[in-house]
Order: structure tokens, then sequence, then C-alpha cells
């Protein structure tokens, strides 16, 4: 049997492994045994990779992880990072990328990679990117979003890695910390990932005998889904009986209103999980299970590694998810809901301390 130590600990019948901090930084997946490639010169001469990045933040750990991988690997590349701040502007940008040349494009969360890619069964040219190969990191459920059509087989050239864990482990996370009888889910509902997110959780929280109340982000009057209203959701649901509202892999509300969630969570003394790493970090939000982002990114950088190295075509490369996890707790917010954190959690846990 496992030992429980501070690096690790064993949730549920399945398994599931939690690992926290460098123990994380392992990218498993690497053929073992085979010839590699001279990445300088696989098809290109002497010409360095030319890959273009399309991130919504340049900072984000993804990007960083990405590089970091290619440089370890002794990949000569010469990487363009492209801010895009609404994925409605990547149709726009299309042209000069196809201009470009690139080699391979890596696409960040989601949004980004579908207004990229399109979906796998309407894969119109004119729209899409569909003659360069796309890694994509951080999307949560690439067949759901239609972005491949299976994870062993994506079915064209666009191909990455998942980053968040099984719903069934995040509730079990949950679970491990109090027995809530209500949790909220607030979510922006124009994000198919999320509704699909939404819809896990329900089914999962279902047989654990937990209730789930729907917190979808209202729309304003032009049909938008209005962040402003995320104090007033929060209160909403806080009235309902939530006891912890969770925080999917949600770009509105999880990486752009993070901290609006966090202070009305506390001001209504209700607990708040998050399945990604970034806003726990960033924002007062209690804890979560999640995929570091530089680990996700480094493992992203693998899968660009093999195809631009020629080891592998992307139509060959499965779409996969970093097998450990890292439980992040934030002592300062449990304190201030009188939340104290259960001793079995604190052992395993990476605190995260307040800026």
């Amino acid at each position: 049997m496992t030992s429980v130590t501070r690096r690790s600990l064993l949730l549920g019948s399945a398994g599931a492994l939690l690992a926290s901090g460098p123990a994380a930084a392992a990218v498993t997946g690497a053929p073992a045994g085979a010839p590699v490639p001279n990445p300088a010169t696989a098809g290109r001469g002497n010409r360095p990779a030319s890959i273009i990045v399309l991130t919504p933040r340049k900072d984000v750990g993804d990007v960083l992880g990405f590089r970091d991988l290619l440089e370890s690997m002794g990949m000569q590349a010469k990487i363009d990072v492209r801010e895009v701040q609404q994925a409605s502007a990547v149709a726009g940008m299309l042209p000069d990328i196809r201009a470009a040349r690139p080699d391979l494009v890596l696409t960040v969360f989601t949004p980004l990679t579908l207004a990229t890619v399109g979906r796998y069964d309407d894969p119109d040219p004119s729209k899409f990117l569909t003659d360069v190969p796309v890694v994509f990191t951080s999307v949560t459920d690439p067949v759901a979003s239609r972005i491949v059509r299976s994870l062993d087989q994506p079915g064209r050239a666009v191909t990455g890695t998942r980053h968040i864990a099984p719903v069934a482990v995040q509730l079990k996370t949950m679970l491990a910390y109090r027995r809530w009888k209500k949790i909220a889910a607030v979510y922006n509902p124009a994000e198919e990932n999320m509704v699909v997110a939404v819809r896990d959780l329900k089914e999962e929280a279902a047989r654990q005998g937990v209730e789930i109340i729907d917190g979808a982000v209202p729309r304003d009057g032009a049909g938008r889904p209005n962040p402003d209203a995320i104090p007033d959701l929060i209160r909403d649901v806080a009235r309902a009986g939530a006891e912890l509202v969770y925080i999917g892999p949600d770009t509105l509300v999880a990486s752009n209103n993070s901290q609006a969630v966090a202070d009305a969570a506390l001001a209504n003394n209700v607990a708040t999980f998050c399945s990604t790493e970034l806003p726990i970090r960033r924002s007062g939000l209690l804890m979560g299970l999640v995929s570091p982002a530089v680990n996700v990114g480094r493992f992203a950088g693998l899968k660009a590694y093999d195809i631009l190295s020629g080891a592998k075509p992307a139509t060959a490369i499965p779409v996969e998810t970093l097998n450990r996890f890292s439980l992040l707790l934030r002592i300062n917010t449990a304190k201030r809901l009188d939340l104290y954190p259960p001793m079995r959690l604190l052992n395993i846990a990476e605190i995260v301390k307040d800026a």
C-alpha cells in the first residue's frame, strides 16, 4: 500500500494520485529507447523551428513550461508569442499566421483552440487553420468540444494536453475537506467547456448525495454573460444554502474574475474550490486540486518536440492529461471562514500564502 506523506495521497479506490510541488514536475509519455532525431535538422535543414503561440496572456505557466521543455530538449526554435485577449480576434489573425508559414502553432485554453482549428466535423479551411500542426494546452474536454474525435486518435493534425483532474477526484477532494451538502457551480454558460464540466459535476454529485446549485452567470442586455453580476450571484447561491462555490476551468469566472469570486464568497461566509492553479495563487480562494500550468505546458512541449523532430506526426499523438495533481490550500482564507482544514489534507497540501 502506498504510504501517505506530504508529497502524496491516494484518493478513492481508483488510486488517483495527488502530488504537490516539485513531485508533479516529471512529464511522462516520452518513448523509451527510441532513436532521437535531430530536432535542428528534421525537414528544415539548419533552420530553427518556427512556432507561433496564441495565448490570453504571455506570462501563463503553460507558455513558460512549453519554452522550458523545448530548450531542455535542445530544440532550436523561434517562438513568436501573440497575446490574444478575445477568441473572436483569432479569425482576423489567421491570414497573417498562414503567411508566416510556421512549423507549428500552440494554442492555450479551449476558446483560443476552438477559434484556431474549429471542430473536427466542420474543418472549414477558409475559417480555421487546417494546414499547420497545432498543439493545444489546458483544454478541458477536447472531445466534448469537438476539437478532436477521440483522445487516442485525434483524427487530424491537432493534439495536446488536458489540465483538469477527473471530476470524481475533484469532488472527492472537496468532500475530504468537509462533507458539504450543497455546492454551487458558478460558471459562464457561454463557454461550452464549462457547460460540460458542470454537467459532469452534477452527475457525479448525484451519485455522492450532494446537491449542486446551478450558478450560471446572468447575461446583460446584449446577451453577453455579465461579470459584474458575479457578487450578487454568489450572494444568491449562499442564500440558497450553498456552503462551497466550485469554479471550473472558466476563462470569464476563474481567469478574469477570481478576485471578485473570492471577495464575494468571503463576504457571504462561503468556501471556494477551483480546478485551475493561477486563480488560487492570485486570489483569496480557499483551495483547489490542479495540474500546475508549467507542467501542463511542458507536456505540450514534449508533444511539439515529437512533431518538430519528425519522431511522430501530429495525427498519431494522443491527447493526454498529467496523472499527478497538486492540492493547494490558503490558510488565511480558512481562518477567515473558520474552516480549518483536516490534518490529512494539511499533510499533503501546498500552503499558498497571501501576497
